[in-house]
Order: structure tokens, then C-alpha cells, then sequence
């Protein structure tokens, strides 16, 4: 299976990544050993590629660490873009932390999962030293590549079991109320503390939501990239649903 779908699904499988970890392995093994540990955000576009059947159309057959010459070879097949017009799933985003549309400037890379105003949402490789989902604007984006993804049949499957939801649904930002209680909110709590974003000040009330939970959640915000009115830590559908709140 190749094409899109296949090759942001295989990102997904690495949204947690730490480091060293085993993009850097396959990278050192097959193409080039760079020792235990070096920025891999390209080595992770390159092993997506590959692992999904999409490494004709992403990465031209190769690998990539350098960010420019990567983005370099995809205005030398005609399949650059400046800046985010157009920008849609599946493109490869590459960044420059300083604002310029140089290729010569950039410093990062991932690849987008979708686009909604303004907002460039994505997965990325060697952010905060891990995979992430990050969400963009064009202010840091130089440009994109367009990747020829060749889109295989799968023969459809079968409608699978009706099972119970993993995680619990977005609830609206009404839910969020100062004194509300409820196992949502409980749940919620465990979860921030278990990402990193705990800035609670009691571990009591667990269950009800306070100004611990608001600054807690504005934590979550910005490591999935918000920033300003964005991060106001009342949860969105989109951080939320990245939070993974469990049922129970």
C-alpha cells in the first residue's frame, strides 16, 4: 500500500519518539552512519517514505538529514511551492525559524495532515527532541514540495465490530467551566500530568476544573505549537482530541 494515506499513517506511528531512536538507526544502517544521535527531522520524512512505498515520490528513490537539498531537489523537479498557498495533506512543510521563503534557510521539515485557515497542522520528526503533531503558520513556512504520490487499490474491508470508544469525545469549550465536576475532568488531569504539562499546585479536586487545569491545558497548547489567544488552556477539538483523554 503507498499514497498519502499510507505514508501519514505510518507518521503517526512514530508521535512520541524519543531519542536516539530507531529512525536514526535505519538511517545510520542503510544510507549513511551519522553516530548515536543527530537531528533526524528529514530521516523521519525519508523513513515514512519508505516504510509506506513512498520513497519515489517523497524522497526521489534516496534518503534526506539536509533539509535544503531536499527541498532543493523538489524545485529542481518542478514540485516546489513558496510560502502556504495551496498547501494541503500530505505535502512535506519545510521551515525557517527566521520567516524567509529561502531554501537556503531552512531548518526544519514534517509533513502536513491538514490545513484549516491559517492553521498548518502537522507531524514532525526531532521537535523538543521528539515526534509530534505541531500546528504552523506561515510565518515560519519557506515553502513545501509537493510529492507525486501514486495512490495503490486496497480491496475494501469489512465493516469492523462495533467496539466502545478509546477516548473520550471532545465535549465543547462550554464543558470548561470554573466548579464544574465530572470523571472527564479527572481523567483530563492524568493525562496532562502524564505528557509533562503538569502546573498544578494541589493534587486535590482532581475532578473539578480550576485555574490549575487551565494552566496545565495552556501547557499542552503550546507544546502542540499554539501560542497567544490560542493557548488560553480551554481545550479545542483539536488539542483534545490530541491529548487522548481516556473513557475510563
Amino acid at each position: 500500500m503507498s499514497g498519502v494515506e499510507a505514508m501519514i499513517a505510518q507518521a503517526e506511528k512514530s508521535i512520541g519518539l524519543g531519542e536516539p531512536n530507531y529512525i536514526q538507526a535505519w538511517y545510520n544502517d542503510k544510507f549513511q552512519d551519522l553516530g548515536t544521535n543527530w537531528a533526524w527531522c528529514d530521516a523521519s520524512i525519508s523513513y515514512w517514505a519508505w516504510m509506506s512505498g513512498n520513497q519515489l515520490a517523497v524522497v526521489f528513490g534516496g534518503a534526506y538529514v539536509y533539509t535544503v537539498s531536499h527541498a532543493e531537489k523538489f524545485k529542481n523537479q518542478g514540485q516546489w511551492h513558496t510560502d502556504v498557498a495551496g498547501i494541503r495533506r500530505g505535502d512535506i512543510v519545510f521551515f525557517d525559524w527566521e520567516g524567509s521563503d529561502s531554501i537556503a534557510a531552512i531548518d526544519h521539515v514534517g509533513i502536513v495532515t491538514s490545513v484549516s485557515g491559517r492553521y498548518v497542522y502537522t507531524i514532525e520528526g526531532n521537535t523538543s527532541n521528539q515526534c509530534l503533531r505541531r500546528v504552523r503558520t506561515a510565518d515560519v513556512i519557506a515553502g513545501y514540495g509537493r510529492p507525486e504520490y501514486v495512490e495503490t487499490a486496497t480491496p475494501p474491508a469489512s465493516p469492523p465490530p462495533a467496539t466502545a470508544a478509546k477516548y473520550t469525545p471532545f465535549p465543547g469549550r462550554d464543558f470548561f467551566v470554573a466548579g464544574r465536576k465530572s470523571p472527564v475532568i479527572g481523567r483530563m488531569h492524568a493525562r496532562l500530568m502524564a505528557v509533562g504539562c503538569n502546573r498544578y499546585r494541589t493534587q486535590t479536586k482532581k475532578d473539578v476544573w480550576g485555574s490549575g487545569d487551565v494552566a496545565s491545558y495552556a501547557a499542552w497548547q503550546r507544546r502542540m505549537g499554539f501560542s497567544g489567544d490560542d493557548a488560553d488552556g480551554i481545550p479545542g477539538k483539536t488539542s483534545w482530541d490530541a491529548l487522548r483523554v481516556p473513557t475510563d
